[in-house]
């Protein structure tokens, strides 16, 4: 499957890796199956990988992705979430959901490397995230 992801509960963090043909069904079914996992806990972080996709979703499907996330908020929360894109159409989509999902986070960034998200995130909230 091009949706793969494991929960680090000790960290309350979510990585998601997205490779290979993505379709938009993927998507909604990683998000069903996020919902069912029993490792969740709280509040988590979020890693998404995109690095190494061959699709590029339409606009329309981002915002319905985002949109999905906000009919789910009672059963998953969110913290932060580390976009990591590196082709210019998938630093795009990136960014794109970003914006459409921006109340569903904390904060979110668009990053170029794992370690850059990684980094981002253990560090400490800003003032406007604490402040929700």
């Amino acid at each position: 499957m091009p949706v793969l992801y494991e929960i680090d509960r000790e960290r309350q963090l979510v990585r998601t890796t997205c490779a290979g043909f993505v379709t938009f069904d993927q998507v909604m079914a990683h998000f069903a199956a996020l919902e069912r996992d029993p490792r969740r806990h709280g509040v988590m972080d979020v890693v998404i990988d995109v690095r190494h996709i061959t699709s590029v979703p339409e606009t329309s499907q981002l915002r319905q992705a985002a949109e999905r996330m906000q009919s789910s908020a009672g059963a998953l929360q969110y913290g932060r979430c580390a976009i990591v894109a590196v082709a210019p159409e998938h630093v795009g989509m990136a960014k794109l959901f970003v914006e459409f999902a921006r109340h569903r986070f904390a904060a979110s960034i668009v990053v170029t490397t794992i370690d850059e998200a990684e980094r981002w995130l253990s560090g400490p909230a800003t003032a406007a995230e604490a402040a929700g």
